[in-house]
């Protein structure tokens, strides 16, 4: 009698005690993305760079370089540090699926249409020259990869498209707010870079998904035109079946509170990790099924905002800085030991910074747009941050790069994107946005 009873208390106190590790480990992830939040804000940083580079300073390339002990309690978690590593690798997907959902929602294609020729000119180049720019970067690496700490054969094509689609990402979420706070997210400036991201990023994604298929397929011909068919169909179903079916559904159900009840929301959530399943079955991720139902179900700004509502603090404040620190945790500095390494880091960066700012920004001049204005399009265009957290995490779960080039891609994306306040405001110093930038702090005098 006093085992059976006290058999159930020992085993939950087993399962108590291989949760607390996690528990401690959220608490740290959470207060240090916020702490950062309020160090980026500061420095008039958009926050999300602050949580990037929090998440960063979690890993082995410095809390683990300073305090390799506290870190290997904190994230390694003894014995159970493979189930840790395995929730916290669950909770990161969980939120990019999420998060990609909410990007897809929020995805405006009237941008494009208003504004027409420049944008697409800016878009153009900005796909253009960053793709070809890293394609021939990764020419140039290619014979290297080895020296640089890669573990087993990279097949260089798959290394090759995959480098070029890196450099052709911005970060349309984070490039959105950071017109928001300079006051640009109205003007005919804000307009066009906006509508030329959103180009790019829909591009971007579609060049992500045919090189997982290319990696994935090993370039056979019949299994990538299988995945490519099936991804076709499935984006058909979505935009042909799901969304005439469902957003009418979804408008009607939205309350006078401005938020969608919870049967309705217990649908889209199943809806959306279904999507999620038949993308990562078809061999292009998961993430993929989220943003093509947000994407499908666009063009509403009620149930625009009803999802922003109900989904976007929980995925700000809690999934994503567990995706920060878990890209933070796969990232050590450590892996560029040398003075090659280093050098090949600095062309990655000079490579991004040159097809992005170069590109676009060129393109903007040679549509009419003036010199400062033009070189600010391409400053803000080569902000990259959260998007190409995303795409290099791809690339390492695909094999496709080694870990010194995973963290060359790290460092290139918090860089180019702490770059494009600065910048920017100094480029429009004296333009019909100054009076706008100094109301709002950015200018003085």
């Amino acid at each position: 009698m006093h085992i059976e009873t006290s058999l159930p208390i020992l085993l939950a106190a087993g399962r108590e005690e291989s949760l607390r590790p996690l528990l401690i480990q959220l608490v740290v992830i959470i207060l240090a993305a916020r702490a950062g939040a309020a160090v980026a804000r500061w420095l008039r940083q958009p926050s999300v760079v602050g949580e990037i580079v929090a998440g960063l300073l979690l890993g082995p390339s410095v809390f683990g370089a300073f305090f390799p002990d506290l870190f290997a309690a904190v994230f390694r978690g003894g014995a159970g540090g493979g189930e840790l590593e395995a929730a916290l690798t669950g909770f990161s997907q969980v939120g990019l699926i999420l998060l990609l959902f909410l990007i897809g929602v929020e995805f405006d294609f009237s941008h494009i249409r208003r504004q027409g020729r420049v944008a697409a000119a800016v878009s153009l180049a900005g796909i253009i020259v960053p793709f070809t720019l890293g394609v021939g970067l990764a020419g140039l690496m290619a014979s290297r990869l080895e020296p640089l700490g890669a573990v087993g054969g990279i097949d260089t094509r798959a290394f090759a498209l995959f480098l070029g689609t890196a450099m052709s990402i911005t970060a349309i979420p984070i490039l959105g707010r950071i017109l928001i706070e300079m006051g640009l997210q109205h003007t005919s400036l804000g307009a066009t870079v906006i509508a030329a991201a959103a180009c790019d990023d829909a591009v971007g994604w579609t060049l992500l998904a045919a090189v997982s298929a290319l990696a994935v397929g090993r370039f056979e011909i019949a299994g990538v035109a299988g995945m490519i068919a099936a991804t076709v169909l499935f984006a058909a179903a979505m935009l042909g079946i799901v969304r005439p079916l469902l957003l009418p559904r979804l408008e009607r159900a939205v309350g006078a509170d401005g938020k969608l009840p919870l049967g309705a929301l217990s649908i889209v959530l199943a809806i959306l990790l279904a999507a999620a399943y038949v993308t990562s079955r078809i061999g292009i991720f998961a993430i993929f099924g989220g943003f093509l139902l947000g994407a499908a179900l666009s063009g509403s700004p009620r149930v625009r905002e009803a999802f922003a509502a109900q989904f976007s603090d929980l995925v700000t404040v809690f999934f994503l800085p567990i995706f920060f620190t878990f890209t933070g945790l796969r990232t050590n500095i450590g892996s560029l030991g040398s003075l090659e390494a280093w050098g090949w880091c600095a062309a990655v960066l000079a490579v991004a910074v040159a097809g992005k700012w170069g590109g676009c920004g060129l393109a903007a001049r040679l549509s009419g747009i003036p010199a400062g204005e033009a070189a600010c399009v391409g400053v803000l265009m080569n902000t990259r941050a959260l998007m190409e957290l995303i795409v290099i995490n791809v690339g390492l779960d695909l094999g496709v790069v080694p870990q010194s080039v995973y963290c060359m891609l790290v460092l290139m994306a918090i860089a180019t994107t702490l770059m494009a306040t600065p910048l920017a405001t100094r480029l429009l110093r004296g333009s019909p946005y100054a009076a706008t930038l100094a109301s709002r702090g950015f200018l003085r005098g």
